[in-house]
């Protein structure tokens, strides 16, 4: 499976991304962080204003009711309130009591005893609230709690030209219910409190009738507090607006207190400081993207020099010195590559020598091999046919001077192919109708430069290890171009070879040396590599029993460019 290559940034954009990456990500992460604990704090404030707010009226609502509870309770065990005369002296001390729970609680209430007809018992008591003095209010209200149950103290809200928190309980005698105590705390009396803390504070019953708020932004069309958000905790949507509420209940849940937080104002001061903080953000972004343009551009500045330097060399050009100036570890690096480059331009010539050498050693065991193969023809041709031994001794002659010549390396396609046509003409006398061959050469690759006995030997091994024990065999020769390279490929449809021996013949063809009786092709490949290097050379393909197809892969260079050179 071939593996994706990886992509390479260079050292440039490395640095410039470090920069970006050590600067603004910690600056955007600090920022994030910020915001985040800016966030918390916020809806931890109001939370905590919301509750501090909420405890506070909820206790001293509870205080205030608990002392007038206390004191109803006393005066509703005093049957005689009702079975005799109240006198002044009783009178008296019954307003001071009074006096005392308004003195301890900070909040005064009006005190109303009234028989078991709803008439008043007290003469000095203002005039009664309509809930009290009208008879037909007996069946419902807070007289209707009191008698549903006389046990208790009962505490409600109840309205008439304001609001009253009403605490009241009823007076008996041997069981019976003759009278009523009740004492009446308008809502005026904790407007003050409602002033001393900031959120918005609503004093609700349990029915949602609103004794006081400082609020009527959360009533229904009755007037009472909307029923649709009072047991709502914490953010909840209302009227397409965003608050944070807080309730809690005392009482026994008689009375709720609500204390409700508009997240709007706290958001606006939010938003701006998150604009003032993204504006400061997007200005440090862009100082660090163009600090670190700037700075990787001059830091690299060697880098690239020797970067373009090995590139030049990778190339064939070794005439590419460094001149460094800003890191000494960058200078050392300069002139040890210098040093180098004066190293490689001396061996250069001497390395080109060792390797035209390797390729004539390989030419001179190919020509041997050709003519043992070739005069081994005319042997046993000499035996059956002297007419066409003859004809194979002056093609052989003519081979023999081709390949021995030393005017030229490398020769034209046309002439390589002219030459070849001799061997295959000495192939066809020996092996008659046995043997059969075409050449396919495309037009305009004639002038072609390729090194000379390229395709013979290609065409030796078709033959050779081809036909075995077929009677028969046809070879074909076809030559092209491919972008830049010259292409030559020898296919035959002899026997063929199984995949052990095609990965045998792969393997050893690209080793330095050869270590099989493949001579032919072994030399082929290996004097290409030596002449052109990689990316060129012979390549093998074959399947048992269905043929061997090579293919010779070659730089297209014309003549005529190889004679400007």
């Amino acid at each position: 499976m071939k593996l994706k290559k990886q992509k390479v940034i260079s050292f440039r954009d490395y640095i410039r991304r470090m920069f970006i990456i050590n600067a603004i990500i910690p600056v955007f992460c600090v920022t994030f962080v910020c915001m985040a604990i800016f966030i918390g704090l916020q809806y931890y404030s109001i939370n905590i204003t919301n509750i501090e707010a909420n405890n506070k009226v909820s206790s001293v609502l509870q205080n205030t009711l608990d002392k007038y509870k206390q004191g109803v309770l006393e005066l509703s065990r005093r049957s005689s309130l009702i079975t005799q005369p109240i006198d002044a002296d009783r009178l008296l001390t019954i307003r001071r009591t009074m006096k005392q729970m308004a003195a301890s609680t900070g909040y005064s209430g009006e005190l109303y005893i009234l028989d078991g007809s709803f008439n008043q018992v007290l003469v000095d008591t203002s005039e009664l609230p309509v809930f009290l003095s009208d008879g037909a209010y007996g069946g419902w209200g807070i007289l209707r709690e009191i008698s549903n149950n006389p046990q208790r103290v009962t505490v409600m809200v109840e309205k008439d030209e304001e609001n009253y928190l009403c605490i009241g309980s009823s007076i008996q005698k041997e069981g019976a219910l003759i009278g009523y105590v009740i004492v009446l705390i308008p809502s005026d009396e904790f407007s003050v409190l409602l002033t001393k803390v900031s959120p918005q504070t609503i004093i609700a019953d349990s029915n949602g009738w609103i004794y006081l708020s400082n609020s009527y932004e959360f009533t229904d069309a009755l007037g009472r507090f909307d029923r649709s958000i009072e047991a709502a905790d914490g953010f909840t949507k209302y009227n397409g607006r965003t608050y944070y509420m807080t309730g809690s209940a005392i009482e026994n849940n008689l009375i709720r207190v609500y204390t409700v937080a508009e997240e709007g104002r706290s958001m606006a001061m939010f938003t701006m400081i998150i604009l003032v903080v993204l504006f400061i953000f997007i200005a440090i972004t862009i100082i660090v993207y163009n600090s670190s343009n700037r700075l990787a551009r001059q830091s690299t500045s060697d880098i690239r020099e020797i970067a373009e330097a090995f590139e030049q060399v990778k190339a064939g050009n070794l005439e590419k010195y460094i001149k460094t100036s800003s890191i000494e570890e960058f200078q050392k690096i300069g002139e040890a590559y210098n040093i180098m480059l004066d190293g490689l331009k001396e061996n250069k010539e001497l390395v080109e020598r060792v390797a035209f050498a390797q390729v004539k050693q390989l030419e001179s065991q190919f020509n041997p091999h050709f003519i043992f193969n070739t005069l081994d023809n005319i042997r046993f041709m000499a035996m059956i046919d002297t007419k066409a031994s003859d004809k194979m001794i002056v093609a052989l002659s003519s081979i023999l001077r081709y390949s021995i010549s030393n005017a030229q390396e490398e020769v034209t396609v046309s002439e390589d192919m002219m030459y070849t046509e001799y061997y295959l003409s000495i192939l066809k006398i020996r092996f008659n109708r046995r043997f059969t061959y075409k050449t396919d050469i495309e037009e305009g690759i004639e002038d072609c430069l390729i090194p000379k006995l390229m395709i013979q030997p290609l065409i030796e091994n078709s033959v050779k290890y081809g036909f075995v024990d077929r009677d028969s065999l046809s070879v074909s020769i076809k030559a092209y171009t491919e972008d830049d390279k010259l292409i030559f490929i020898c296919k035959d449809d002899g026997i063929g070879m199984d995949e052990a021996q095609l990965e045998e013949i792969r393997s050893n063809i690209s080793q330095p040396v050869n270590v099989s009786s493949h001579m032919g092709i072994y030399n082929v490949h290996r004097r290409i590599r030596l002449m052109y290097r990689e990316g060129y050379g012979v390549w093998i393909d074959s399947k048992k029993n269905e043929g061997t197809e090579l293919t010779l892969v070659l730089p297209k260079q014309a003549a005529k460019e190889q004679r400007d050179a």
